[in-house]
């Protein structure tokens, strides 16, 4: 295997990983008991939501709701980008595609993970939580921006 390969196919495995980690954080809360306490249990219940700042609850869940449609997107193209890497096919390369979807992603679920704790501290109650659902999706969502930026893109993959 050249390098090319190498990096494009540990770099697509990352990005791979990550979105199946993010839908899979998504997914958890449809178990039941394990939603409790956790901020996307609110996407179901967005309806149900009232009080004054309720501008930024919805505010966050739709961040969220953009993340889950992006690590779908990004899921799809870092399989492609696997196959391209793993038997050298040049234009099954979704690097640069990757980059810009992990950079939205990335962007979106911190601005999600912003809102949702101005609006837990905005409500002043003590059993109310974030939970660790939010940080571990932007954890997720930076470990694909790192897994974008490994791989070569088109561009450079031309030259090798």
């Amino acid at each position: 295997m050249k390098k090319s390969q190498i990096r494009c196919t540990i770099g697509s495995s990352l990005v791979l990983l990550a979105s199946i980690l993010i839908l899979c954080f998504y997914v958890l809360n449809l178990v039941e008991g394990a939603g409790r306490n956790q901020i996307y249990s609110g996407i179901s219940n967005l309806s149900k939501a009232t009080g004054p700042n309720i501008a930024f609850y919805i505010v966050a869940n739709a961040f969220y709701i953009l993340t889950l449609v992006l690590s779908i997107v990004t899921l799809i193209l870092s399989v492609i980008g696997l196959f391209g890497g793993i038997f050298d096919i040049k234009g099954l390369n979704m690097t640069l595609a990757n980059r810009t979807l992990c950079v939205i992603n990335m962007l979106s679920a911190l601005a999600g993970l912003a809102f949702m704790i101005v609006y837990v501290a905005a409500q002043r109650l003590p059993n109310i939580t974030v939970g660790v659902g939010p940080i571990t999706v932007f954890i997720s969502s930076v470990l694909a921006l790192v897994g974008a930026f490994v791989a070569q893109t088109r561009k450079i993959y031309k030259n090798n």
